[in-house]
């Protein structure tokens, strides 16, 4: 969908963001890691009303900005051989590709051992890398949902329909109105704590789709500490 280019004027500064127009009741914004300002609109919304929404969230809209500043974007290409960096559950293990007859994956000390007949492809180590992962996501998250779910009165009532992994360019999860749970795998590289508040925050959609003062008020409620979570949990975003 194509999105529409404007802006306002926040001092000597501009803020510039895209519209996006939806069958939404309530005019929502947002500010995604790469600094972009997106909003989005009911369909019989006003311009004179969007461009007023914008201008009164602008100083919150800059400080977002400013938080996402301090978390550039990794442009390094992996090359997925001995000596590399990468993180499991927040914690940080150093890549180690042997030579063997059977090819496998497993965490040793604070090594991440790839195992195969040609260690020397890194093609194949990449993709049993994240065939791993995506293994330990799906196992995890799960695991996690079950915990994450006992936070709730009525447990029953946010269990989801289904779990979904895969990637997502912009977002940790979502909640989609058939109560489908939609979670990044990259969330496996996160520490426990920041992936339960991912599932917690799409958990808390069922009951208030939209980000509304009563979606914030009752998020608190279930997990006080969300937004000292969601800080840490963008160190992790890759």
């Amino acid at each position: 969908m194509n999105l529409d280019i404007h802006n306002v004027a926040y001092g000597s500064q501009t803020i510039d963001f895209k519209l996006r127009r939806s069958p939404c009741k309530a005019l929502s914004i947002h500010v995604y890691p790469d600094r972009h300002v997106e909003v989005v609109a009911p369909l019989n919304a006003e311009a004179d009303q969007i461009y007023k929404k914008v201008r009164k969230k602008a100083k919150w809209i800059k400080e977002q900005q400013f938080f996402f500043e301090q978390f550039p974007q990794k442009t390094l290409e992996r090359q997925y051989v001995s000596g590399e960096n990468y993180y499991y559950l927040g914690r940080q293990l150093r890549l180690k590709v042997k030579i063997n007859i059977v090819n496998s994956v497993k965490i040793s000390g604070g090594h991440i051992l790839v195992s195969s007949h040609y260690p020397n492809n890194q093609k194949l180590t990449k993709q049993l890398m994240e065939d791993w992962f995506k293994v330990c996501a799906h196992r995890k998250f799960r695991e996690r949902l079950d915990l994450c779910l006992e936070q709730f009165p009525s447990p029953e009532n946010f269990k989801p329909k289904g779990v979904i992994v895969r990637k997502l360019e912009k977002r940790w999860g979502s909640m989609t109105p058939s109560a489908q749970l939609i979670l990044n795998k990259a969330l496996i590289h996160a520490p426990l704590v920041c992936i339960d508040y991912v599932i917690i925050h799409e958990l808390c959609h069922l009951q208030h789709p939209d980000h509304s003062p009563n979606f914030w008020r009752f998020l608190t409620a279930i997990l006080p500490d969300w937004k000292k979570r969601k800080t840490q949990l963008e160190k992790y975003r890759a």
